[in-house]
Formats: C-alpha cells, sequence, structure tokens
C-alpha cells in the first residue's frame, strides 16, 4: 500500500503514488491545457499588429509586419505542450508523481501571467544584417548592459550606452553648419531641432563649434552626434518639447 506522493498529503494511494484527491486535482490542471496553448499561441505571435509604427508623411501609422516573436511565451508553450496528451490516472502510477501536480501548476500559473501580462518589445538597436535587435526584459540599470537578439538572424547583442554614443559618434558627419545639421537629423533621425535650439546650447556650453579656431566670419559647424546628445538631454529634463 502507498501513501500519497504528494508534501503534506499522507493519504493512501493503494497501487498508485498519487491519492483519489489529488489525481483529481492533477486532471483538473490537465485540462486547462488545450486552451491555454491556443492563448499562448496569440501572445507569443502578437497577431494583432498593436506595434507602434514610425510616421510617414502624413502622420498615419503604417501598416508593417506584427511585432517580434515573443520566446517567454512560446517557451511556456512548449513546455506544456509536453503534457499535451497526459492522463492523471496514468501519470498517478509513476513514482515521481507527487511533484507532477506542483511543477505543472507553476507552468500553468505562468502561462496565465503571461497571457494576461503580456511583455513589453524593447528596440535595443539594428543588427548588422538590417533587422531589429529586440528584448522582452526591462530597460536595466545604468551601467548594465542591454541585451537582446536579432529578430531576423537571432544574433545575440549586449549595447551599453558608452557604445550607443561610439556608435553615434562614429555615424554622424562631424562638420555641418547649422542648417545642414538640422536637414541631417531630420532626413536621418526623424526629429526636428530648431536653429535657435542650436544657438542657445552653443550659448551655455552644451555644444562647442567644431571649426572654432577659424575665421570670426566663417559660419560655425557642428559635429551631429553633440546635438543630438544635447537634444536627448534637454527632452529627458523635460527642458524643451520635440517635435518628431
Amino acid at each position: 500500500m502507498n501513501t500519497c506522493g504528494t508534501i503534506d498529503c499522507e493519504a493512501e494511494a493503494q497501487d498508485k503514488y498519487l491519492c483519489g484527491k489529488h489525481t483529481r486535482y492533477l486532471q483538473t490542471e490537465l485540462n486547462k491545457i488545450p486552451e491555454l496553448l491556443e492563448d499562448l499561441f496569440i501572445t507569443m505571435a502578437k497577431l494583432d499588429h498593436t506595434a507602434p509604427q514610425r510616421s510617414e508623411g502624413g502622420g498615419g501609422l503604417s501598416t508593417g509586419s506584427a511585432m517580434p516573436l515573443r520566446y517567454g511565451a512560446l517557451e511556456l508553450r512548449q513546455a506544456l505542450g509536453l503534457w499535451t496528451h497526459s492522463n492523471a490516472e496514468k501519470l498517478a502510477q509513476d513514482h515521481r508523481a507527487g511533484n507532477f501536480l506542483p511543477m505543472l501548476s507553476k507552468l500553468i500559473s505562468d502561462a496565465t501571467d503571461c497571457i494576461d501580462n503580456p511583455p513589453e518589445v524593447r528596440v535595443i538597436t539594428t543588427c548588422r544584417c538590417g533587422g531589429q535587435v529586440v528584448t522582452e526584459e526591462p530597460k536595466p540599470e545604468d551601467g548594465k548592459p542591454d541585451t537582446g537578439n536579432c529578430e531576423i538572424c537571432d544574433e545575440y547583442y549586449e549595447q551599453t550606452a558608452a557604445m550607443t554614443r561610439f556608435r553615434i559618434h562614429r555615424a554622424t558627419p562631424e562638420a555641418l553648419r547649422t542648417r545642414d545639421a538640422i536637414k541631417w537629423i531630420r532626413d536621418n533621425a526623424g526629429i526636428s531641432i530648431k536653429s535657435t535650439d542650436i544657438w542657445n546650447w552653443q550659448r551655455e556650453g552644451k555644444i562647442t563649434p567644431t571649426n572654432r579656431q577659424e575665421g570670426s566670419r566663417e559660419h560655425p559647424t557642428y559635429n551631429v552626434a553633440d546635438i543630438l546628445k544635447a537634444h536627448y538631454l534637454n527632452v529627458e529634463k523635460n527642458r524643451r518639447a520635440t517635435n518628431f
């Protein structure tokens, strides 16, 4: 005669390893799986196209592809799928049966949380292949890397603030006059910055002309990365509104 293998249960299980009560509980959990698998698929694929798209022309939203695959939902769906054709009476005959109920209950709880509160998918950088590097993890604390995988080639990236600044400096022009810098930023970053902003940031010492050693008649030129850095600092401090 066996005793129920569930923690804190000493009921008789006869020739099995789960008592009748916990076998019924296990079957109740198993019955939840088919519907959860469907809900997890919807969450996993994010089929509702709710991702914010970049504004084009008249300001409307473009109709692009759905948000990237949610790997947390995918993993939970795969784990629950292993239980799909299971039967509690048969599982109760396994000597490990006492662990099955808490194990399955935890999976179901995690799946329910994933469906009710789908994670935010953040884009942290652009991959060398042109795809977006995405993550479901929250933004890390200052100084810690932001990590993610490319949604196209799955390449892994670690992105830090220092690396981002280096990439911006390397990719942006270093000596453009005010009006040319404004046009470059508008065309390439989709951000509208006014000439008065640049003049004010120079006056406040936030940016410095790259040709300040030349004659006074020369139009000042600026490193575009310096302008963008000043812009983002002012946005974060809510010191000015931005036009996108």
